[in-house]
This record gives C-alpha cells, sequence and structure tokens, in this order.
C-alpha cells in the first residue's frame, strides 16, 4: 500500500479533504456563534492539516533510485504530486509544495500566537457539539477503527521496523547498530520505541502464537516484525485516545468532551496520513497521559521522560514543568526523570558492544543534530524551508517564551501548564532543519485539550495550598458530570 493511501481513498485527494472539511464542519462548528474562539480554533486545525498534508504529499522525491518506480507511479496518479516529467530533477519543485509548505508554516506561527493569548481567555462558555454524546461515540467507534484497520493495510515505515530490530536485539544482549546493515545513523531508533517495541515482541514470543525462531530470526524484514511495528502503532494511538477519554471524564467533568476530542483527532487529515508513523504518534502519547497523571509528579516525570526518549524537543519542557511543581513536587519530578534517564543508558549498554558504540548511541539517539542551526558539511536540500537565518530568528523567539514562561512569577495551574506547553512544542519545529511544522501529532492532543477545554484554573499543582480544595471541587464535579453532559447550555 501507498504511504497516502488510507484503506482505498487517498488522503491527499481534493475530494477526501474537501469530504472531511465538510464533515468536521457540520459536526463541530458553532454556527450559532460564528464569533466563538471554538470555530477560529476548527479553521485553524483543520486548515493547518489540510496545509501540511499537501506538503507531505507533493514534496520532490529524493529517496534512493530503487525506490522511484514506486514514486513515480503514485504520483501518476496524484493531482498534487508534482509532475512526472521533473521526478529525475529533484530541484525543480512544485509550486503546489512551496506555496502549502509556506501556508503550513504561516499557520503554525499563527497557532503559536493563539496559544500565547489562551491564558488571557478567562470566559469559557460550555458550547456543545452538533451530535450528542450517543452520535458522537457512534462516529468515533468506526472512524477509529477504519483507522486502525489503515495501520494493517499499509507497509511500516523503516522507521518503525528498525525500532522492532532494536528491541530484539535488547532482549538478546546483542550489538544493534545501523551501521552494520547499512542505514544513515540518523535512523537509529528512539530509545521509548525501543523498549516498547522488546516489550512487545516478548508478549508476543510468550503468546505461543508466533514460533520463536521468527521473533529471533536475523531476516531483513520477517512478517512478525512488520506485525509488531503495525501494533506498536496501534497502541499508540489507542494510549491517545484513552487519555483524551481519561481527561474529558476527570478534568473536564465531560465525557462527551473526551468524545469530541478524540473524533476530531482521528478525522483530521494529518492523523490518517501519518497514521502508521510511530514516532509521529508517541511523543503525544506521553504527553497525553503526562497531563492526565499531572497531579503524580513522579509519574509525570516518567512520562515526560518517555517523551523525551522519543524526540529531544520534549527537553524543552522540563523546566517549565519543574517550575510548575514547586520545590517538593519538582523533587519527585526529578527523581523520576532520573529513574528513565538510568533505564535508557541501560538499553544502550545492554545493546552496545563497545565504548566507542555506546557512545554513539548516545549521541545519535538523542538526536542532538536535528537542532543544529549551522552545518556546513550537511547543508540543507534547496526545498527545504529552514535557512540559517530564518531558523536562527525562531530560534531565539523560541528560548525567549521558554525563558518568559519559565521566570517570570505567575499563578501556576493546569490551563497555563496546557497552553505553555503546546505553545513550546509548535514553536521548537518552527526551526527544525527540514519539515518545518510537519508533526502537528506530537502536539494534536494537547491542542485539542486547549480547544475544548473549560476553566482550569482550580487545578493547580500539588503542593499548592488550594490543591486540596480544587480537588474536593473536581471530585464534586465528576459526580455530576452525566447529568450535566444532557444539559444543554446556551450562551
Amino acid at each position: 500500500m501507498e504511504h497516502d493511501q488510507f484503506l482505498f481513498a487517498r488522503t491527499e485527494s481534493a475530494q477526501w479533504l474537501l469530504y472531511v472539511a465538510v464533515l468536521l464542519t457540520a459536526v463541530f462548528f458553532r454556527f450559532s456563534r460564528l464569533l466563538a474562539v471554538r470555530n477560529l480554533d476548527l479553521v485553524l486545525l483543520l486548515s493547518l492539516s489540510t496545509a501540511l498534508v499537501v506538503s507531505a504529499a507533493s514534496r520532490p522525491n529524493v529517496e534512493p533510485a530503487g525506490d522511484s518506480s514506486q514514486a513515480v507511479a503514485g504520483e501518476s496518479e496524484s493531482a498534487m504530486s508534482i509532475d512526472v516529467e521533473n521526478a529525475d530533477h529533484p530541484q525543480l519543485v512544485s509550486p503546489l509544495y512551496r506555496w502549502s509548505t509556506v501556508i503550513g508554516l504561516a499557520l503554525s506561527a499563527m497557532l503559536v500566537v493563539r496559544l500565547m493569548f489562551d491564558e488571557s481567555l478567562t470566559r469559557r462558555p460550555r458550547l456543545e457539539q452538533n451530535l450528542n454524546q450517543a452520535g458522537l461515540t457512534f462516529l468515533f467507534v468506526p472512524a477509529f477503527s477504519i483507522l486502525m484497520t489503515g495501520v494493517f493495510l499499509k507497509e511500516p515505515p523503516r522507521e518503525n521496523v528498525d525500532a522492532v530490530e532494536a528491541g530484539k536485539a535488547l532482549l538478546e544482549h546483542k550489538e544493534s547498530s545501523p551501521q552494520q546493515a547499512g542505514k544513515e545513523p540518523a535512523s537509529t531508533p528512539a530509545p521509548t520505541e525501543t523498549m516498547a517495541a522488546a516489550t512487545l515482541a516478548k508478549v508476543v514470543e510468550l503468546s505461543g502464537r508466533v514460533d520463536s525462531s521468527q521473533v529471533n530470526s536475523d531476516a531483513k524484514k520477517s512478517p512478525t516484525e512488520t506485525l509488531i511495528a503495525q501494533i506498536l502503532v496501534v497502541m499508540a494511538h489507542t494510549a491517545v485516545v484513552l487519555g483524551l477519554l481519561y481527561i474529558g471524564k476527570k478534568h473536564f467533568c465531560s465525557l462527551q468532551l473526551g468524545f469530541s476530542m478524540s473524533c476530531l483527532y482521528v478525522l483530521l487529515p494529518c492523523t490518517a496520513y501519518n497514521v502508521h508513523e510511530v514516532s509521529h504518534v508517541m511523543p503525544g502519547a506521553c504527553l497525553t497521559w503526562a497531563f492526565a497523571s499531572y497531579r503524580k509528579p513522579a509519574i509525570a516525570g516518567v512520562l515526560l521522560g518517555l517523551a523525551c526518549g522519543t524526540l529531544f524537543f520534549a527537553v524543552f519542557l522540563l523546566p517549565l514543568w519543574a517550575v510548575f511543581y514547586g520545590r517538593k513536587g519538582a523533587l519527585r519530578f526529578g527523581l523520576s526523570l532520573g529513574a528513565v534517564a538510568a533505564l535508557v543508558l541501560m538499553t544502550f549498554a545492554l545493546t552496545s558492544e563497545t565504548t566507542d558504540s555506546f557512545v554513539n548511541k548516545l549521541v545519535m539517539t538523542a538526536n542532538w543534530t536535528v537542532y543544529r542551526l549551522f552545518d556546513a558539511a550537511s547543508p540543507l536540500p534547496e526545498y527545504a524551508i529552514g535557512q540559517s537565518y530564518l531558523r536562527i530568528t525562531l530560534a531565539a523567539v523560541f528560548f525567549v517564551m521558554l525563558v518568559a514562561m519559565t521566570v517570570i512569577p505567575r499563578k501556576r495551574n493546569l490551563e497555563n501548564l496546557l497552553a505553555n506547553t503546546t505553545a513550546l512544542i509548535v514553536a521548537a519545529q518552527l526551526w527544525y532543519p527540514e519539515d518545518v511544522g510537519a508533526y502537528v501529532l506530537w502536539y494534536l492532543p494537547l491542542m485539542l485539550m486547549v480547544v475544548f477545554r473549560p476553566r482550569l484554573d482550580r487545578f493547580v499543582p500539588p503542593e499548592n495550598p488550594n490543591h486540596t480544595t480544587a480537588r474536593l471541587a473536581e471530585d464534586q464535579s465528576s459526580k455530576t458530570a452525566g447529568a450535566l453532559s444532557r444539559v444543554t447550555l446556551y450562551n
């Protein structure tokens, strides 16, 4: 199956994008309040998701020649791909790619501005969806089922299979070096993905349904490896959805809001396009449950540590969360982060035969080079939006934002932690060397929480003197959530 196919539809086709836009507008757009912030958020998310799908689908093919036949075959079927006559000239970039990338970058910047002003939106009226909870549930179940079926119909990306191979090496205490397989150093699997793949591979082996010789096979890509890579992605998406449902029920005091966030998550075009990319989904799953467990700094620290073990950007979130928890909470938060770091180092040690191999994995897997601002030895492709002067400016803005959010004294609560965390993740992508702003699934679950959340100013850190009163109020609100979900409030 091609990368851009969702079951039997092409997710980058104009027809598919139009149908999705109409469906999402019919379900979530508030026609009775045209100037509502909810409508602005919906338009922004839908436009950003569409622009990035078009940009990714029309991106010039720079893969090795061995894959050119499939690329040309896919291009000939899609009106949004670059012209076939330009397939042998990657330098020739279609105007569609240029404009969609620029629009995606501009919309990402607008999203950062909107998130920066989220704290000033003190009035959060309860806005019902155009479908009741029964209708949202009916829409969500088949949509999620079809989405996960698409994972098994697509060939897993090389990065997913690399994670499974690294997980097998971890179980066998063997060296797992990408150079041995003729791969690029940048393909080193993330530690969190490796540990998750190792756990899943062990479960599959112990289940008795698969011969252990197949799990431990030295073949390049066995059917078992493919299945494990696909199940890993499904588990990550399931974790995101369950986290949104839990937050809707527990923190937002409305299961309907949980289903609303889940429906929008599975129906947005960017989710369907990158549905089988574990590197897109895993960070969002960790961060979603970190917010779900915000009351327990130790658990939140573990989940933030796992997020850091997927991609390096999550490291920038640690100061913000440490300040949120205060002195005592930050200590437990830091200890749990240290425990995850020790586990990652142990993973590297068990899959490295020499000290040089251990150091190389530590450097390459952490992916420090992703955030390099200057690298004369590896110039950026001509079609990449990420020139040095622009990236340096965006990086400076990012660190100013980080310092301001961390240092400036103010009241700490869950709503500003949520908005600031999401803003930092979006802003961090703006100075990526390539694929600027393309990883929407990193922050999409958090953005959905920002869009649908009620007032969360009473959700304060656990060490705050007001936390006990806030928790009692939340528990009381949770008891009446079922009744509230059946009441329509008009504001």
